[in-house]
């Protein structure tokens, strides 16, 4: 399926911009990679996309994993599936505990001599968003991802409190300010990521409206670089949200007054 097909019948859809979406396919051809792992998939939006680019080049598979409230979702993911004709290319699973749970049972069933045999080349991972979750995500994905595989973390910029929604719930709002406040997904990807000894040409691309972390887990021939840019690129980051988040903060503060 070419991308512009791809794009007319997904137009409108959340979660993932068209522009992401022609990144995240023209990699999918470019880098050839062909066994994928999703996590968190939503509406189906950004599988959609990746499955298209399968579809285009004749071969591969998606498994995404997602919480059974996916199901709810308006356009639902067998909805767009079944509106691409890519189900064909895509094993949609719903964990009825977490995706850390089910990557458990794939590291247990793929696991041969005590020792577990990478399944996938490329793992995209946008889901709980959280360091606890997230971060044990990557320890699991990394058992999982074949040498030379890459690991695609989306929003590294989001923090709790700027989703209105999530501040809705008494139980975001009792958290500490420090964990709503914190980009938990930058965390993961600057302390756990760019800093594993096994993951090279990690990099951070700004240029999407959101924020992403690529890395690529080295082969038998690859030396570890990046983490000092990485550390530097997503400092600024940092430093830029502070500053709209205070002027956020203070403008609200003067609303309350009036």
């Amino acid at each position: 399926m070419k991308f512009d097909q791809a794009r007319e019948a997904l137009a409108g859809i959340p979660y993932i911009r068209p522009r992401a979406g022609r990144i995240l396919y023209q990699f999918i051809l470019d880098a050839g990679v062909a066994d994928i792992l999703e996590l968190g998939f939503a509406h189906g939006t950004s599988t959609c996309y990746m499955a298209a680019a399968l579809d285009e080049r004749g071969s591969g598979s998606i498994l995404t994993i997602d919480r059974p409230a996916a199901r709810d979702l308006e356009p639902s993911i067998e909805t767009l599936l079944e509106r691409t004709g890519l189900s064909p290319f895509v094993d949609a699973v719903y964990a009825p505990v977490s995706y850390t749970w089910e990557l458990m049972k794939i590291i247990q069933a793929h696991t041969v001599d005590g020792r577990c045999q990478p399944q996938f080349d490329f793992c995209f991972i946008d889901g709980a968003h959280t360091w606890e979750a997230d971060g044990l995500a990557f320890f699991l994905v990394d058992k999982l991802l074949k040498p030379g595989g890459w690991v695609l973390f989306d929003d590294l910029g989001w923090c709790m409190s700027d989703d209105p929604r999530l501040l809705a719930y008494p139980s975001t709002r009792a958290l500490p300010r420090e964990v709503r406040d914190t980009p938990q997904v930058a965390r993961i990807f600057e302390l756990l990521v760019s800093q594993h000894p096994d993951y090279t040409e990690v990099r951070v691309d700004e240029g999407l409206g959101r924020a992403w972390g690529w890395a690529r887990k080295k082969g038998s021939d690859q030396v570890s670089s990046g983490a000092v840019e990485v550390h530097k690129r997503l400092r600024g980051l940092q430093r830029r949200r502070a500053a709209l988040l205070l002027g956020w903060r203070g403008a609200r503060s003067i609303l309350r007054r009036h």
